[in-house]
């Protein structure tokens, strides 16, 4: 029992006093930041509304810093400790006072970038000098320098953006420090990173205390970034030096929030870059960061930095499961976090998406455009069956080191996609027939590739990885359908984003009042006609959304029809429309009554609906250049243009 307290007391002792310094630092920052110029006024970008003191990122470095000292110098073995504590110390210096000038003086990027250059070296140089393997490719020298910039500077500016919110960036930090403590404890007990991280969410909860909504100090660079700093370095020691899939995921997860908000704000700055190369760069802010959208949608910042501490516990129960079956069952855990990002994705990159759609619409709408889309698919293809024989690999066996394998696997698959003639298909505009004749081109190649491993590379694979037939065999048909999954998956992203998605992304941008509702009477062919004709007719935009189907076949009420629920028939209009108001009705049957007719009209006479036939037939030519206005080249172009489509 005394021993257990022993190894155990740092976990509850020197947290807490992180907590009580905390407290008593922030406090006297409170009133001592402002006298020295430390004011975050408001305006800009800020959507604090009165002058808060800015720089209070001292107050947490100063607690973790002095705590950690007195656990290395409490503890019976400092020199498990102090290592840690010199590694830790000597970047934060320089990134401290990095902080303390730019929430004086606002630097510029560049300058920022080249200071945090400058810490990337110290923490390289006084850390060991040991060489990375990653998926069996040994790293060493300034290639292991390399992949440590890439780390920290990434997670450093991270947490720099995510810090935009009253007591946002600190309660990130106090879950994320939580995971990473978890996890060291179960693996070694109450290690040194253990008590480290412990010690830095005390602190950021002391913090928390006058940081939470509404904010009596702020963080600013000084504390966000040396958040960043301090995750990023402590995830260097949950790396492995044989770099792989798992190890990689542990310390990502943890800060996964903050991470997720930069791959957002890269992939949208990039995007409007694109769209217009008059709009600011990768390094330039916005007000459209998770919390930003959080924020428009709740109208509370207690209520999104709530969501935003779920969300950052949602990506730590993913890691703790790794922690816990990535020996047993990997492709559990593997599951789980590609169903969550997917997740993620669809209801919180609606911005990057939309912007996404609109950059595929504006410049790859025309055919002549549209080929650069065929141009890139080869590399995409080979990537993804790349993607798909590491994941195989590595649920099958672990770790990859037999470059011979990949190749038997790889290449064979992308010679029979370059020789079946799929690259010369125009995915924007594909059919079935073109799907089905890439899946059964997949499958072959899929087959060919698994023959080709099993007479050239199953002995070595027996004697090296002691895979058994049973063993290959399910990891051939996890490549096959995993080829088939993200090659037709991506086929079918494009397609759908540029027929589909993209209308679907607008009306979510529009205000309810200004839509239009629209009920479809008949949900034969024409309907199907008139759905795509609204969802992909490039015309100039009519803020119209389909809300459901009426039709005469009691059969089909309840069920779903190309997407749209059918409510009733004809007879039931009235009861429809008080549960589902609507602003149109749209004919697109043939076959309805005179009854069911002079019904519907006579309702839409009442209700004051908008009714309307969908007609389709053949127009003598004639007929149409003499109804159809005279238009020049250019006004063609225009029509077209997908921002054309979009502007009122």
């Amino acid at each position: 029992m005394l021993a257990f307290f022993e190894n155990y007391a740092g976990v509850f002792i020197y947290p807490m006093l992180a907590v009580f310094l905390s407290l008593i630092f922030t406090y006297a920052c409170i009133r001592i930041l402002p006298r020295l110029g430390y004011v975050d006024r408001p305006g800009g970008r800020h959507i604090h509304k009165k002058p808060v003191p800015r720089g209070g990122g001292v107050a947490v470095i100063l607690s973790f810093f002095l705590t950690l000292a007195l656990y290395g110098f409490g503890v019976r073995s400092t020199e498990a400790v102090l290592p840690l504590f010199w590694r830790l110390f000597w970047p934060a210096v320089v990134l401290c006072g990095l902080g303390l000038i730019d929430d004086r003086r606002e630097l510029k990027s560049w300058q920022k970038l080249l200071v945090q250059f400058l810490v990337v070296l110290i923490i390289w140089y006084t850390g060991e000098k040991q060489k990375y393997s990653i998926f069996g490719w040994e790293i060493s020298g300034y290639l292991s320098l390399l992949f440590q910039f890439i780390w920290v500077i990434v997670i450093i500016n991270a947490f720099n953006l995510i810090d935009g919110l009253d007591g946002l960036a600190s309660g990130l930090a106090v879950v994320s420090a939580g995971c990473m403590a978890i996890w060291f404890i179960f693996v070694g007990g109450p290690t040194p990173e253990a008590i480290c991280m412990l010690i830095l969410a005390g602190a950021c909860l002391g913090f928390l205390r006058y940081n939470f909504y509404p904010a009596r100090i702020f963080l600013g660079d000084t504390g966000s970034t040396f958040l960043g700093l301090i995750f990023a370095i402590i995830g260097l020691s949950t790396i492995d030096k044989v770099v792989t899939a798992t190890s990689l995921l542990l310390p990502i997860l943890a800060v996964g929030v903050p991470l997720f908000d930069v791959v957002l704000a890269i992939w949208r700055r990039s995007t409007r870059k694109l769209l217009n190369p008059e709009s600011g760069g990768i390094m330039d802010g916005d007000q459209d960061h998770l919390h930003h959208r959080l924020l428009r949608q709740t109208k509370k910042q207690t209520t999104t930095a709530f969501m935003m501490y779920l969300m950052a516990c949602v990506f730590s129960a993913i890691a703790l499961l790794f922690l816990t079956v990535r020996d047993s069952m990997p492709a559990v855990a593997y599951v789980t976090l590609v169903i969550a990002i997917l997740i993620m994705i669809r209801q919180l990159a609606i911005v990057e998406i939309y912007d996404s759609a609109l950059l595929i619409q504006r410049g790859l709408a025309k055919p002549r455009q549209g080929i650069l889309v065929n141009m890139i698919h080869p590399f995409i293809d080979f990537f993804l069956i790349s993607l798909s024989f590491l994941i195989t690999f590595i649920i099958l066996v672990g770790s990859f080191q037999n470059l011979s394998f990949f190749l038997y696997a790889v290449v064979p698959v992308f010679l029979v996609l370059c020789c079946s003639g799929v690259y010369r298909i125009y995915w924007l505009r594909a059919g079935l027939n073109n799907y089905w004749h890439l899946a059964l081109t997949l499958l072959i190649g899929s087959a060919f590739s698994c023959m080709l491993l099993y007479y050239y590379c199953y002995a070595d694979m027996l004697i090296l990885e002691h895979v058994s037939p049973r063993r290959f065999l399910g990891g051939c048909l996890l490549f096959a359908l995993q080829n088939l999954t993200f090659i037709c998956f991506e086929r079918f992203l494009v397609h759908y984003g540029e027929g589909f998605l993209f209308r679907k992304l607008y009306l979510q941008y529009q205000e309810p009042s200004k839509i239009q509702r629209i009920m479809i009477y008949g949900g034969g062919l024409n309907c199907r006609v008139y759905i795509s004709y609204l969802f992909c007719a490039n015309r100039k935009a009519f803020a119209e959304s389909v809300i459901g189907i009426m039709d005469d076949d009691p059969g089909l009420y309840g069920l779903r029809v190309y997407g749209f629920k059918v409510f009733g028939g004809v007879d039931q209009v009235e009861q429809i429309y008080a549960e589902h108001p609507f602003e149109k009705i749209v004919i697109a049957t043939d076959s309805a009554s005179d009854e069911n007719l002079a019904h519907l009209r006579n309702f839409c006479e009442k209700a004051k609906v908008q009714l309307v036939k969908l007609t389709i037939g053949e127009t003598p030519f004639t007929d149409y250049l003499a109804s159809r206005p005279p238009r020049t080249e250019a006004e063609t172009e225009n029509v077209d243009d997908a921002e054309d489509y979009f502007r009122y």
